[in-house]
């Protein structure tokens, strides 16, 4: 029979062998997040696959052929062009290995807060629905947290307070582990506590009670060197999404 002790030890020693490191912040991706719809790439060979950026009529057409996730859903007025437009951009990136993100999970924690039934169980771990703090750029937003990282789910597991949770859900003798009671736990903490899963910003805005889907970012870093380019691109984006909910005037 093992002590506490000893299954926090095996615990901590085997997290720390498993959670794979991965690059959260290469330059050619942050450059790709900055980067204005319409605008020329810089020169070299590197950038020429994304090239159909440089002309919106032929990116949005690429967009749209690319987001049939969402095609058909009644939210699909309220996702910016600008999100659906970062999500295609970063699904190119990690067909050339510039990143390893699954921009897929962005449509689960939208199934999630549009109260769907259907997204991927692990998405109910995940810090929702957080409103940014009352004064400053983003004071009119909330964001969610998206585990775009192939290792989110293992650094969740890896933070102090759940693997206290995993040492106490273990059976000291036949070392038998209860997930769904660690699940459980976490689950239980409010939507914005500690423990929770965390990743990528995806920034909302809510109208009359309907939510309003903006754009996706790294997780801001704490010194607030990102939080000026971040809002531009969220002023970027409610441009393309103000465009979309313009009727065309009637011609006499």
């Amino acid at each position: 029979m093992l002590s506490d002790a000893d299954i926090e030890f095996s615990v901590r020693k085997t997290l720390a062998r498993l959670v794979p490191e991965v690059n959260e912040r290469s330059w050619f991706v942050e450059y790709l997040y900055r980067h204005k719809i319409g605008n020329k790439l810089p020169r070299g060979k590197r950038y020429d696959f994304y090239r159909g950026i440089e002309n919106q009529t032929t990116w949005f057409k690429i967009v749209n052929d690319r987001m049939n996730a969402v095609s058909n859903k009644d939210y699909i007025n309220r996702i910016s062009p600008f999100l659906l437009s970062q999500l295609t951009l970063l699904d190119y990136a990690c067909i050339f290995g510039e990143c390893q993100l699954r921009t897929g999970v962005i449509f689960d924690v939208i199934a999630k807060l549009e109260g769907e039934a259907t997204y991927a169980p692990s998405t109910d771990l995940v810090k929702h629905d957080i409103k940014f703090k009352r004064k400053g750029l983003f004071s009119n937003y909330k964001h969610s947290h998206a585990p775009m990282y192939p290792n989110a789910y293992l650094k969740m597991m890896s933070q102090d307070n759940v693997i206290l949770s995993i040492v106490e859900n273990t059976d000291n003798t036949s070392l038998v582990l209860d997930f769904g009671d660690v699940e459980s736990g976490i689950k239980s903490k409010g939507k914005a506590k500690g423990g929770r899963m965390t990743g990528h910003w995806l920034i909302t805005r809510e109208e009359h009670g309907d939510i309003f889907y903006i754009g996706v970012f790294p997780h801001a870093r704490a010194n607030g060197l990102d939080e000026n380019w971040i809002f531009n691109q969220v002023q970027e984006s409610e441009r393309y999404l103000q465009k979309k909910h313009i009727k065309p005037t009637k011609q006499d």
